[in-house]
């Protein structure tokens, strides 16, 4: 913008410059003809006219815009006024740019001097031109001079307020390396301000999910710690004792049968057969809790029928008010999954924290497409522990949103317990987004 502003300031002085210098030699012809007209007319009452016109003509010394000449009759010069030429010079271009100068005059010498004389006036173009290459020269330098100083100020305004955006592209290179505890300081114009809040406060969530998932990671391997140690006890306790009793029996049918009593062995055989199918439902208690039936191999209604007839098999005093679907086949596996493991959670923080009297859980298709999930119940309504960044909550909200949906929970409004609100999309969706919680 500063190269065409002083170029088109260059132009525009070019062309003022180019009527100037024809308006002022057309002004000086016309007052040099009005001069020599005066004086034709007093010539004739003149005592020695050729004096005159010598004098005529020489009052034109020194004149900047005309130069005169007397011709006499043949087309020799009689007398010629006298120019001073002041300062440098203008390049050729430059007169070409400016155009011609105009046509010069030619004033015939009234007949009273008895001779054929003539006075041509010609207009002098070169000071004008050099003059105005001179103003152009000034223009010129004070453009470049106002676009360089334009430029340093707009360079030092604009890198004083980027300045910050060095200090987000090291924390954005630290994010890259996995460091997600920078921040930055938000200063400078209001549109690099926004940027660094919305950086400080995607490095919180970053932060956060990391913490979050470094806490499920350590949880997931208590778990998984504290099941070994259960299926190594439950061997130890369970299936060792019955593997030592088959061993015993084993022997003991050996001995009596080298003692001849015979009669004794189908006891023991009865007894071996009872230690091994005990084994056998062990066994299957193991492998059940080794690899979990996923909800979608038996379906959604009965995952949750299964999930109320354990929480009842230990807390009879709860009632369970169930309103299931009537067609669950359209519904893919991971909005099953997660519409299970909302209701398995929120069953299982009311029961060990409200001390619920009724749990009712509610599942419908809605007119919008979407899953809606409800788990309500009648315990206590105050805020508690679980709901303070549990762990459960966290993976739930983590599995809803990884679907595109929505979760809400909180207190009952009007009564007491706490109620658990889930929308999920038929069409499972993958997001990046974080799990969207409400409270009721």
């Amino acid at each position: 913008m500063l190269i065409v502003s002083l170029t088109l300031g260059t132009v525009v002085a070019g062309c003022r410059a180019k009527q100037a210098l024809r308006a002022e030699l057309g002004a000086g012809l016309t007052g040099a003809a009005q001069t020599v007209a005066s004086a034709f007319e007093d010539l004739p009452n003149s005592d020695h006219p050729m004096r005159d016109l010598r004098q005529l003509v020489k009052t034109f010394d020194g004149n900047r815009h005309v130069h005169a000449t007397l011709l006499d009759g043949d087309g020799r010069t009689v007398f010629v006024s006298q120019t001073r030429m002041t300062g440098s010079s203008a390049p050729p271009w430059f007169r070409n740019l400016l155009g011609p100068a105009p046509a010069g005059l030619r004033i015939h010498v009234p007949d009273a001097i008895h001779q054929p004389l003539t006075i041509v006036l010609s207009p002098i173009s070169e000071i004008d031109i050099a003059s105005a290459w001179g103003d152009l020269w000034a223009v010129i330098a004070v453009l470049t001079t106002s676009a360089a100083v334009g430029l340093v100020l707009v360079n030092l305004v604009i890198g004083t307020a980027f300045r910050p955006l060095k200090a987000l592209s090291a924390q954005f290179a630290q994010i890259g390396t996995g460091d997600y505890s920078g921040q930055v300081a938000e200063e400078g114009p209001s549109e690099i301000r926004r940027l660094q809040h919305g950086f400080n406060a995607m490095a919180g969530r970053l932060a956060g999910a990391t913490a979050r998932n470094r806490l499920l990671t350590d949880q997931l391997s208590t778990i998984q710690d504290e099941e070994r140690a259960d299926i190594a006890r439950d061997l130890h306790d369970e299936i060792g004792p019955h593997l030592f009793a088959v061993n015993m029996d084993a022997e003991m049918i050996a001995q009596l049968n080298d003692a001849g009593r015979t009669d004794a062995i189908p006891d023991r055989i009865l007894s071996i057969q009872a230690a091994v199918g005990h084994m056998q439902h062990e066994v299957r208690d193991l492998l059940g809790r080794l690899r979990p039936a996923r909800v979608t191999e038996f379906g959604l209604n009965t995952a949750i029928l299964d999930l109320s007839r354990f929480w009842r098999s230990r807390r009879a005093d709860i009632t369970f008010t169930l309103s299931l679907l009537d067609d669950e086949g359209r519904l893919p596996d991971a909005t099953k999954e997660a519409a299970y493991r909302v209701v398995q959670e929120a069953v299982n923080n009311a029961v060990r924290h409200g001390h619920p009297r009724t749990v009712e859980v509610a599942m419908k298709v809605l007119a919008s497409g979407d899953l809606a999930v409800q788990v309500v119940d009648d315990g206590a309504s105050s805020p508690m522990p679980h709901t303070a960044g549990g762990l459960g909550l966290i993976g739930m909200g983590e599995r809803v949103a990884a679907l595109g949906g929505t979760l809400g929970y909180g207190p009952t409004p009007g009564r007491l317990g706490w109620t658990v609100d889930a929308r999920l999309p038929l069409e499972a969706q993958a997001s990046v987004r974080p799990p969207v919680e409400a409270t009721l």
